[in-house]
């Protein structure tokens, strides 16, 4: 497999100027809500804030002048020109009928390995360093996690269609075997009514016997002939129980293999999501348990990824509601769990505080903490092996308990806007954090 790096393409002959002054020099892309600083030099908005968060000071990230207090404004003609030119170039790419850069308008013949995307062969100065390859070369890279989702959807359903297959085997046998039972029933009630039967006719024929004899004898052996010729057995009558229980085989039938099904089913409340996960974390095939990777895992670097920081968020946000799940931490020495907002930053380190979005306790060097700023320690009379995360988002709380005692830790409440999701930080650790399966219940009116 050829790899391709930025210093084996430098001839930018093909660069179209009017593309040149409408790129920002931060993202290297076509302006997006571009902004104005007092030197004359544009920015994206968001690029701008990007550069300025948590700095003392506010320079230019070009000419790196000071503009500590200086409130950007918006280039309203710049940004009207990149509107434009964007529709231009979307519609001289679909006249053309050819796959180009909407930036440069060349050929898009190679794949960034690292931003997932095509680009062309002027665009590589914008991806130093990183992995890229021929389109051809990417397509199956990129097709991967498709096969491989799709040999787990097939492995699952198999087990499924064979836990259906056993119930369905064991539900006719059980049919088969009540048919068994009552045809024998019936069987030997057939066979003690014809006993009867034979013992009937013969007390009819000696009846009719000594009825024929003479008079005296007759009326001699009459007492004893009236009590031979009454029938002493049981009436004959329909056995209990005889037909197929149709209810019981029948009735609910859907819900009852429902129930069965039940011990093949484990519901999640949290479900980690491995594209956002660090390289050198490892995540278990049923997306529960998270632990440290032997080596540094070849992944794509998505925004959604988190590199260098080692965390790994739930896959469902939300921005409503109650919701609660607790986590195996076990003898874990090294730990954080809670929550964060999805504007959370992946891509460089942060202080794990609110003010970045991030409402967590953890442990680390035996001391439990909640991640406020300044840390607050918590004095726990025993250590945690599961740790429940309650959530209020209408309450604005995020609550912490001890599982084993039922012992409540801490609480933040804050004003979350937009969505939160579930982040755990196992650290670089052998020992595994694990999401509990959530019990499910059937409530009955």
């Amino acid at each position: 497999m050829a790899d391709f790096r930025y210093d084996d393409f430098t001839d930018r002959s093909d660069s179209e100027p009017m593309a040149e002054n409408l790129t920002c020099s931060v993202c290297k892309d076509i302006f997006t809500e571009p902004v104005l600083l007092s030197c004359s030099h544009s920015f994206c908005r968001t690029c701008l804030e990007a550069s300025w968060e948590n700095k003392t000071t506010h320079n230019c990230p070009v000419c790196r002048k000071n503009c500590n207090g200086e409130t950007p404004i918006n280039n309203r003609d710049l940004n009207n020109a990149c509107v434009t030119y964007k529709r231009q170039r979307v519609h001289s790419g679909k006249s053309s009928g050819e796959n180009l850069c909407g930036l440069h308008q060349c050929p898009l013949t190679l794949f960034c390995m690292k931003d997932e995307e095509p680009v062309c062969v002027v665009c590589v100065s914008s991806h130093p360093e990183h992995r890229l390859v021929s389109i051809e070369e990417g397509v199956p890279l990129a097709k991967s996690q498709t096969k491989e989702a799709e040999e787990k959807i097939k492995q699952e359903f198999e087990r499924l269609h064979q836990a259906l297959y056993e119930e369905e085997k064991s539900r006719m046998i059980a049919l088969s075997t009540e048919e068994k039972e009552k045809t024998e029933k019936m069987k030997n009630k057939i066979q003690t009514l014809a006993a009867d039967i034979s013992a009937l006719a013969d007390l009819l024929k000696s009846v009719k016997r000594q009825m024929g004899a003479e008079d005296l004898v007759f009326l001699q052996n009459f007492q004893n002939l009236k009590r031979r010729a009454q029938w002493t057995a049981e009436d004959p009558r329909m056995v209990e129980g005889a037909l197929i229980d149709m209810a019981s085989h029948l009735g609910g039938l859907v819900y009852k293999i429902w129930q069965k099904m039940e011990s093949q089913v484990t519901y999640l409340p949290v479900i980690l999501d491995p594209n956002s996960a660090s390289p050198w974390l490892s995540i278990s095939p049923d997306f529960a348990s998270v632990q440290e990777s032997l080596n540094r895992q070849s992944t794509p670097d998505n925004p959604e990824r988190f590199d260098p920081c080692v965390f790994v968020l739930g896959s469902e946000g939300f921005s409503s509601g109650r919701h609660r799940w607790e986590v195996r931490v076990g003898d874990h020495p090294k730990w954080i769990l809670g929550v964060c907002k999805e504007s959370v930053v992946r891509k460089r380190k942060f202080t794990v505080t609110p003010k970045a979005g991030v409402w967590t306790i953890g442990l680390s060097k035996g001391v439990y903490n909640v991640l406020t700023t300044p840390r607050t320690v918590l004095n726990l009379e025993r250590r945690p092996e599961i740790i429940r995360v309650k959530v209020n988002v209408e309450k604005g709380e995020v609550s912490f308990w001890d599982v084993g005692n039922d012992r409540h830790l801490c609480t933040y409440n804050d004003k979350f806007t937009g969505k939160l999701f579930p982040i755990f930080g196992p650290g670089l650790q052998k020992t595994p954090l694990t999401i509990l399966p959530a019990k499910v219940s059937v409530h009955k009116q």
